[in-house]
């Protein structure tokens, strides 16, 4: 496992003192929701990007949102039977 040194200014360090017991849990715990939210956030950026690219690919069909839908449904189905998930 890697070591890190932190340097915590002492007021922040007597808040965490007073609300958890083990400093370096704490910074590990931060570290690691920290890095969640990072996550999170690069996959709204990513989702965002393909909506946009589809909004583009898709923006002169002249298949209405039921036709659509329809044809996603279809789509679901026949991988499910291919791939074993429905009989």
């Amino acid at each position: 496992m890697a070591e890190l040194v932190v340097k915590i200014p002492e007021k922040l360090e007597k808040e965490i003192e007073e609300l958890a017991a083990d400093k370096s849990k704490f910074a590990l715990e931060a570290i690691e929701e920290r890095l969640a939210e990072l996550k999170l956030e690069k996959s709204k950026a990513f989702r965002k990007l393909l909506l946009s690219v589809f909004n583009r690919m898709t923006e002169n069909s002249k298949l209405s949102d039921e036709d659509c839908l329809r044809l996603g449904r279809e789509v679901n189905e026949e991988l499910a039977k291919r791939y074993s998930l429905v009989k």
